[in-house]
């Protein structure tokens, strides 16, 4: 089983067996794994596991969620990745792997979200490419209308986390001997939707995508027999 090493000071806290579909990391004590620091935001990130894979969703966190120094806002977590959130590490440790790592307790009390202002922080967002400040707009919401499938209509992309396949806890799903249980995910994010590719070929403009890619307005995305067009709420198609 897959699990998560919470450390603080290069030291280790306490260790989370992944037991769940899904789990959250957070200030707040509702949060499988509460972090009691100022840099953390209420609900800061989630990890959602997706048939043999765990994908890390930042929560539209105040500071920003990093796995090995790079800002993220999904990812696909591999064995001995290094998740940053706030001033605290965690570590991801892959299904039958080890990782060595030190043992002492460690605890901080704080109980309110302020913007991290440390030289390691301001480090970490230097190295990010095309760091802007967000907008403060309403973000649209996303749609997906099926091409050839009229049966299946229009689908609002209104989860934090949308998750395409044949399995029953698919938000979209479809058929096929070949359809993985979770072909593909997207994730609403304050900049848009994001779209993942989990099991199988995946495409956005007849191109085939490995891992993520921003979606834009009218991309046409393409999952086996599947086709379907992507665009927001509102507009003209």
């Amino acid at each position: 089983m897959a699990r998560l090493i919470l450390m603080f000071n290069n030291q280790a806290v306490k260790e989370y067996p992944l037991m769940k579909e899904s789990i959250t990391i957070g200030r707040n004590e509702g949060n499988v794994i509460t972090v009691d620091n100022l840099a953390v935001s209420g609900y800061h990130a989630r990890i959602d596991v997706v048939g043999k894979e765990h994908i890390l969703t930042d929560l539209q966190s105040t500071n920003g969620t990093f796995v090995n120094d790079k800002k993220v806002v999904s990812h696909k977590l591999v064995h001995g990745d290094n998740i940053i959130i706030g001033k605290h590490r965690i570590l991801f440790v892959g299904e039958g792997k080890t990782l060595k790592v030190a043992t002492p307790e460690n605890k901080i009390d704080m109980d309110k979200t302020m913007m991290l202002d440390t030289a390691k922080q301001k480090e970490l967002l230097a190295k990010q490419p095309g760091v802007q400040v967000a907008a403060a707009a309403t973000q649209k919401t996303g749609m997906v209308s099926f091409i050839g499938h009229a049966d299946m209509g229009e689908i609002e992309l209104s989860k934090k986390l949308t998750k395409i396949g044949k399995a029953e806890t698919s938000e979209i799903k479809l058929t096929g001997f070949f359809m993985p249980a979770t072909a593909a995910t997207i994730s609403k994010r304050p900049s848009g939707y994001v779209i993942t590719s989990m099991e199988g070929k995946l495409k956005v403009n007849g191109k085939i995508i490995k891992e993520s890619l921003q979606l834009n307005e009218f991309d046409n995305i393409e999952i086996g027999k599947y086709k379907f067009q992507f665009y927001y709420k509102g507009a003209e198609k």
